[in-house]
């Protein structure tokens, strides 16, 4: 068996001693030591980071970090799940023959992917924040400026941030259907069981949502929205952080969440959504 992690947007493999995925590999590497965490571009473009998956997935089957023998299951966070989407798919205008990896990549199973957009990215990329700058400055293309300015200084892409929302994802979705040999799998966040929902840092965030959708969420997407295929999906009590192992309310880095999210990876592997 191989197992690959995908990191979502801003994601990383390892940074400072920090895991983007935190104790993941190693829970997982009692099914395996053939796992395998890609690392995209930050603030990449689906295109673009599919491409680089792809890239990335031959290399580790050439050099024997994955072997090529045993079936592949990917198991995606965030836009990571939506990267990998578009690298599979059959309206993936990128794919031929030679570097069509559908026939080894036995599934996939997205946590928390936006695959009908979040409205976090409707409210960054300034939707609403530009009608606001525009009734005090009086002048839409300047508003529309400072928004994409301002994601800048924030080290987001604009052009990125434009792919997870609503409008974009719909029509990704009629332009990239799923390919017919992978197992597809989702998985949502629904928020943490009591109050607070979700870390100081994401509960604005889960508020704005709540009042627009009136919808669970993880205070970046909705369960609705992560929720693709319904088959054997699940819902976990987490936010968008603690679904990949980070407490963002603890002083520690590193310190992990109630939820036993490292049980959710192995449930992933053992409950035959990855088989």
């Amino acid at each position: 068996m191989n197992i690959v992690l995908v990191h979502g947007i801003l994601g990383f493999r390892e940074r400072f001693g920090i895991e983007y995925f935190n104790g993941v590999r190693e829970r997982l590497a009692k099914f395996t030591p053939n796992i395998f965490v890609p690392a995209l571009s930050p603030t990449g473009s689906i295109p673009t980071r599919g491409e680089e998956l792809r890239a990335q997935l031959f290399e580790a089957f050439g050099n024997g970090t994955l072997d090529p023998e045993q079936r592949t299951h990917v198991i995606a966070h965030s836009q990571g799940g939506l990267d990998a989407r578009f690298m599979l798919s059959p309206g993936n205008p990128n794919t031929v023959p030679a570097n069509d990896l559908s026939g080894r990549i036995r599934s996939l199973t997205t946590i928390s992917s936006p695959h009908q957009g979040s409205p976090i990215a409707d409210l960054l990329l300034g939707r609403p924040l530009d009608h606001v700058l525009e009734a005090f400055i009086h002048h839409p293309h300047l508003s529309e400026d400072l928004v994409r300015t301002g994601l800048e200084l924030l080290g987001l892409d604009s052009d990125a941030l434009a792919d997870l929302s609503t409008e974009s994802m719909n029509q990704f979705n009629q332009k990239f259907p799923d390919h017919p040999a992978v197992r597809y799998c989702s998985i949502a966040g629904a928020g943490r069981s009591g109050t607070p929902e979700t870390s100081r840092l994401l509960f604005g965030f889960y508020l704005y949502i709540k009042s627009l959708t009136n919808e669970p969420n993880d205070g970046l997407v909705t369960v609705s929205s992560a929720q693709r295929w319904r088959i054997d999906s699940q819902i976990w009590p987490a936010d968008h952080a603690d679904e990949i192992g980070h407490d963002l309310d603890a002083l520690d880095p590193k310190a992990t969440p109630d939820f036993d999210y490292l049980g959710g990876y192995e449930g992933i592997l053992m409950g035959g959504t990855a088989r």
